[in-house]
């Protein structure tokens, strides 16, 4: 069992107990064991290993016993005694906004709620709205945030959540006395899936008007917390917007903070103890001492712990710490790097740009070249290539690289790959053109064993360069088929096919863990925007940002080349 599950256990306890009315110390007894546990830089059960538990602050003999016969029999009798006692349901209700462990028994008490059902039954009643302490305005919000949470599972893939935190933290950076800003958060490490967007913003001067220029923005639907130094609003479209208002002095180190992830901090601050320093939102300290030692950038913090500094999209908890230790944390790859885009569309299939459209709006991006890979025919939604369009494709690309200075189109297709791997397209053509990316548009629900073997199939067939968002997932919307990426990723290496890290908004495939995967095994690295206008061309950002958090450099990345090799 991992410390995420030991803490949630425990949190689950101290929640339930509150609501049955238990003695304040107990209930606080859970929480500060579940906060230890999750801090904790070390798992739990290797300090069980090692000796006396209770030597964690926040973990006490009897929680210590406790924790050891859950450990045992991978139950806690706790536990078990009040979810049968009271109902497992009670938990759920902590998932809508607005209501909390106190308000929660209020209603347990009063009306006999102990799970989301009979909360929507009671709030569309009325009987919420006269419950003491609570009435309509309460009643509404409910079951407004009953619709939402149906509606959504609360998370919002990261190119949706990006936009929206970039706007607004674009909006704000135009108040009077925003010095600094940023957003924070899982967006910044680049997270797959966004919960809630943190922006961060530093003045010298009074928060309270940013803050009524953050609550005042048309997007802005409910305003959920209002404080000295935090606001919390709802948008219109479900999401919530935290910003934290610092002084400039401290923007660095708060900006480090909030960017997680706690796993990383965790390490953090076990390093920063064994040098006689503490590190929290504020800076590093030494141990007894309110003074800062760094605090106004995140190189400072870094320097101050004698580490090299760690990009954002690294700070996972993992290994980063380590490297940077050893000054062996990789230069990540950078947009600066990035010299073409391998995968676009344009008119001639379901592009909203003709060809000589990509290639300016390619140069504004700097790049040098760009491959036109649009549908072959078994795309007929979006009015794929015959032979002889893509034929006369080719040759008209050839016709406007001989009026180009300084910049090369290279001629290519994605390709369907067919239910027995085969390709959708004339081998011919497929060995003229310059860059053929496969990929599956169909037939997504084949046994594992099949799917795996079609992919192959056409990886092997010595007439691709590139297979195209391998796994087919779309975040939100559809999980990736059933196949053993692994051998994938094997063939791809024995047969010298690239794999893509797609960054369209709907897809980021591959995703950073299987494109660090990939790289292990030998396979070379693509990005790519699946751009269908000139716009779409900074969907490759996205995957950008899905290759530094695989930790791949400029050498890892095929289109950071000059020019493609393509022998």
């Amino acid at each position: 069992m991992d410390n995420k599950e030991y803490a949630r256990i425990l949190k689950e306890i101290s929640i339930l107990r509150q609501i049955r009315g238990d003695n304040h110390f107990k209930i606080r007894a859970y929480e500060n064991g579940a906060r230890a546990i999750e801090n904790l830089a070390d798992p739990l059960e290797s300090l069980m290993d090692e000796g006396d538990i209770t030597q964690i602050e926040g973990i006490g003999k009897s929680l210590a016993k406790e924790l050891e016969s859950l450990r045992e029999t991978g139950v806690s009798s706790v536990h078990q005694e009040l979810l049968v006692e009271l109902d497992p349901g009670l938990l759920d209700l902590m998932k809508i906004q607005g209501l909390g462990p106190k308000r929660i028994k209020t209603l347990y008490d009063e009306l006999g709620i102990s799970n989301v059902d009979l909360l929507k039954e009671a709030a569309e009643s009325g009987k919420i709205a006269d419950v003491e302490g609570l009435g309509k305005k309460t009643q509404e919000k409910i079951l407004a945030e009953i619709e939402r949470l149906a509606q959504s599972s609360g998370r919002m893939p990261l190119p949706a959540a990006r936009a929206i935190a970039y706007g607004v933290r674009d909006k704000l950076k135009e108040v009077k006395g925003v010095e600094a800003i940023d957003v924070a958060g899982s967006i910044r490490r680049g997270r797959e899936t966004i919960g809630d967007i943190d922006i961060l913003v530093a003045t010298s001067g009074e928060p309270q008007p940013i803050f009524e220029a953050f609550v005042t923005l048309p997007e802005v639907e409910e305003v959920l917390v209002r404080g000295d130094t935090k606001t919390s609003a709802r948008l219109r479209n479900g999401m919530q917007v935290d910003v934290r208002i610092v002084r400039p002095e401290q923007f660095g180190a708060a900006l480090h903070y909030f960017t997680g992830s706690k796993e990383h901090h965790v390490k953090l601050r076990t390093r920063a103890k064994k040098m006689g320093l503490k590190i929290n939102e504020y800076g590093v300290f030494p141990r007894d001492s309110d003074t800062p030692v760094a605090s106004k950038t995140e190189e400072d913090l870094y320097a101050c712990l004698d580490l090299q500094f760690i990009p954002p999209e690294l700070r996972e908890g993992r290994d980063e710490i380590d490297l940077a230790e050893e000054s062996k944390v990789p230069k990540l790859v950078e947009a600066s790097d990035m010299l073409g885009d391998l995968h676009m569309h344009t008119t001639e299939t379901d592009g909203r740009n003709t060809i000589l459209e990509m290639v300016e709006a390619a140069k504004a991006r700097n790049y040098r070249y760009i491959a036109i890979t649009d549908h072959s025919q078994a795309v007929t939604v979006a009015g794929g290539m015959t032979p002889n369009r893509f034929e006369a494709q080719i040759a008209q690309i050839r016709e406007i690289n001989q009026e180009l200075e300084d910049f090369r189109i290279y001629s290519g297709i994605e390709v369907d790959i067919l239910k027995d791997g085969s390709l959708d397209m004339d081998h011919d053509l497929l060995r003229e053109t310059d860059w053929v990316v496969a990929s599956v548009h169909s037939h997504f629900n084949l046994p594992k064993e099949e799917m795996t073997a079609r992919v192959i199939r056409a990886v092997e067939s010595g007439l691709v360069h590139c297979l195209g968002h391998a796994t087919g997932r779309i975040l939100g919307g559809r999980d990736g088929y059933d196949l053993d990426i692994g051998q994938v990723m094997d063939a791809c290496a024995v047969h010298g096919v690239a794999m893509e890290i797609n960054g369209s908004t709907g897809r980021l495939d591959l995703n950073a863990d299987l494109a660090r995967m990939a790289h292990d095994r030998g396979v070379k690295i693509v990005l790519t925007s699946d751009a269908h206008s000139t716009r779409g061309l900074e969907d490759l950002d996205y995957a950008l940002q899905q290759a530094r958090r695989a930790g791949l450099t400029k050498a890892d990345i095929m289109n950071t080349a000059p020019e493609l090799s393509l022998g």
